[in-house]
């Protein structure tokens, strides 16, 4: 048998190989891991009690678009650490742009307030509950995405972890954002930051060492 003809009959039943099913799991594995967080959370702690009043107001809806914006970078960047050559890493640092926005809302908000105002703007009444329950609630969304990890191919695992962490806690913030009485811009950047910021370095410890080939 001649090389061409070889060649011919091992590529006869070649069939592309669907990269994109990584991209799809991961925007599905992340929409099921909100609902349920969100369930998780109405059933435990509740959502406010005037969230059909406040629900189209700014302060709540720049708290979810805060969560989600950070999700949707994080998950983007995480489908594509999954598969070798697509170099992530040089887009992380468009999840600054929503932590400089709020960042900036902040600051103007507290050069407009008195300065006896600015415990209250800042710490508010439930920054420890801030604190605990989105790294808590961040578990759902975090389990889901070690998950869809391990059927992948990261190579870069503490980048995986990092921008697993990064989509699992602003997932948890959209879901937080539906009980969280605290509205002020101060209290936004400050302790959802940190909340964030500690679900991220989790996830960028964790999953190296949980996902060895």
């Amino acid at each position: 048998m001649q090389t061409d003809e070889l060649i011919a009959v091992m590529t006869a039943g070649h069939r592309p190989v669907d990269t994109g099913w990584l991209r799809r799991a991961t925007w599905l594995a992340a929409l099921a891991a909100l609902v349920l967080t969100v369930a998780l959370l109405g059933f435990t702690i509740g959502v406010r009690r005037n969230l059909a009043g406040v629900m189209v107001t700014t302060p709540v809806i720049a708290k979810v678009l805060f969560g989600a914006s950070i999700a949707v970078i994080a998950l983007t960047l995480f489908q594509r650490s999954l598969r070798p050559g697509l170099k992530p890493k040089r887009l992380l640092p468009l999840v600054a742009i929503p932590v400089a926005l709020v960042a900036a809302w902040a600051v103007l908000t507290l050069a407009l307030a008195p300065v006896e105002q600015w415990q209250a703007l800042i710490f508010g009444r439930y920054w420890r509950s801030c604190l605990f329950n989105v790294p808590l609630y961040a578990l759902v969304p975090l389990v889901a995405l070690f998950w869809l990890a391990r059927r992948g191919a990261p190579v870069d695992t503490t980048l995986t972890g990092l921008c697993a962490g990064l989509a699992a806690a602003g997932l948890s913030v959209v879901a937080y954002a539906l009980h969280c009485p605290d509205d002020t811009a101060p209290f936004l950047a400050t302790w959802y930051t940190i909340a964030i910021a500690a679900v991220t370095v989790i996830g960028a410890l964790i999953f190296p060492r949980l996902l060895r080939w």
